[in-house]
This record gives structure tokens, C-alpha cells and sequence, in this order.
């Protein structure tokens, strides 16, 4: 392989090779992007929304990082009553977003098919709260309140 002295003794070489060394570099430097999917998702997790929906996947990120499997106390139990709330409203997103983007039946039905344990899951951290005597107890959170979610095409990102 020639030295860049080497290569910049002849201008015209030396120009081809650089051109060649840069579009090399923007391609690489594209690549993350293009790996991204597109709409609609079809893996029914936080990362599979996130591939699919940049914004609402980062955000089922966020607040499935501040479930607590455990709370110990109020503050932990009141994070984790609205975490849990959170992640399942943003599935329940994906499934609409999923239905303007075409989403097969089976696809949509991986994303609702946790909703029921889900629920349970939040009205336990719930009726934890209420057996602690807690002092800020939310109302309760239920399947009527998911299905009243709606969603624009615009909001999918």
C-alpha cells in the first residue's frame, strides 16, 4: 500500500483515493440508521416499539426502567403504579399505531396478548398501596381505560 506522500506526489490518484476514503465513511456512518425498521413493529417489546416508533419506544424505555418488581415503600410503589400504567398505554399505542401501518392480525394480537396480566399486575401494585394505607392512592386503572385510548398517525413516531 503507497504512503500519503506517496499518493500525494499524484494529485489525480490522491484525489480518487480520498473521494473513495469519504463516501466509504457516509456510508458507514448511515448504516445505524438504515438498520432502524420501519412501521409497523413486530416484536411486542420496549425495543421492538422503539425500531418501529423512535419516540414512543424510547419512552416505554424510560418508564419500564422505573417499574419496581418489589416495592418496598410509597414513593416505590406510587413509581411503579405509573411506570407499569405508562408501558402499557404505549403498547396499547403500538397496537394502534400497528393498525394504520398495515400490522398483520398475529402481530397486533403479540401486542394486546399481555394486556390482561398487565392490568392485574397494576391493580396489584394498587391494592398494595391500599393495604399500606398509602396517603396518594390512584384510581384504579382498567381495561375501559386502555380501550379509551386513541392515537393520529402523526403521534406514531
Amino acid at each position: 500500500m503507497k504512503t500519503l506522500r506517496q499518493l500525494s506526489a499524484q494529485p489525480k490518484r490522491f484525489a480518487v483515493r480520498l473521494a473513495s476514503i469519504v463516501m466509504s465513511i457516509l456510508i458507514v456512518s448511515f448504516l445505524p440508521a438504515a438498520a432502524h425498521a420501519a412501521p409497523p413493529a413486530t416484536v411486542a417489546s420496549c425495543q421492538g416499539i422503539k425500531d418501529a416508533y423512535p419516540i414512543l419506544g424510547t419512552q416505554c424505555e424510560t418508564n419500564y426502567a422505573n417499574i419496581n418488581h418489589a416495592p418496598g415503600n410509597a414513593q416505590e410503589r406510587s413509581a411503579t403504579f405509573g411506570a407499569r400504567k405508562t408501558v402499557l398505554q404505549i403498547f396499547r399505542k403500538a397496537v394502534l399505531c400497528n393498525g394504520m401501518y398495515g400490522a398483520s392480525s398475529s402481530a397486533q394480537q403479540s401486542f394486546k396478548s399481555g394486556e390482561p396480566g398487565h392490568l392485574t399486575a397494576i391493580a396489584n401494585v394498587r391494592t398494595a398501596m391500599v393495604n399500606a394505607n398509602d396517603t396518594n392512592i390512584p384510581a384504579p386503572y382498567t381495561a375501559t381505560d386502555l380501550n379509551a385510548i386513541t392515537m393520529t398517525k402523526q403521534q406514531c413516531k
